[in-house]
């Protein structure tokens, strides 16, 4: 009977101290000042733990950043760009300045191989600006592109000039 009632009062004691001190929380040191909060920064390393930026969270941000470069290189295509106006020495002698795509040639217009650039593709060039292909040339093969300028003299002075264009990427 002896050993029963030590028990009990063992349980009875533990029980008493759990309540009056929880195991789970740690009591705090009054005499110790307020720990000062680590700055949320990726720099702080430990050894092989960088503070606060967990190892998956770092690699998904690296594939994005990858995967964002790729779609960034892939948005520009480089070209061979060139002028044209709606005179009989660019566009021949049935030159009405009317487009293959039926509009009217106006700045902005581009002249590509539908193959390559169809109808409708936007593009932005270096120096002129946004354009919409909508006009097809004889001499207009492969990655060359022919920007409408409104004089023959604006359009021998752009030249010809291999260079990168912006294209809008495909989602």
């Amino acid at each position: 009977m002896k050993a029963t009632k030590n028990t009990l009062a063992a349980i009875a004691l533990s029980a008493a101290a759990l309540t009056v001190l929880p195991a789970c929380k740690a009591v705090p040191n009054e005499s110790a000042a307020a720990p000062e909060p680590a700055p949320a920064v990726e720099a702080q390393t430990d050894g092989n733990y960088t503070w606060f930026v967990k190892k998956g969270q770092r690699r998904r941000a690296k594939r994005q950043a990858a995967r964002q470069a790729a779609e960034n290189q892939a948005a520009l295509q480089r070209v061979v760009v060139t002028g044209y106006c709606s005179c009989k020495e660019c566009c021949g002698p049935d030159a009405a300045g009317v487009t293959a795509s039926g509009t009217k040639a106006q700045l902005g217009t581009i002249a590509a191989d539908t193959s390559v650039f169809p109808f409708g593709t936007q593009l932005n060039v270096p120096g002129y600006g946004e354009g919409v292909v909508e006009d097809t040339g004889a001499k207009v093969k492969g990655f060359h592109i022919d920007l409408w300028f409104p004089t023959h003299a604006e359009a021998k002075a752009w030249g010809s000039r291999e260079m990168f264009v912006a294209m809008p990427s495909a989602q």
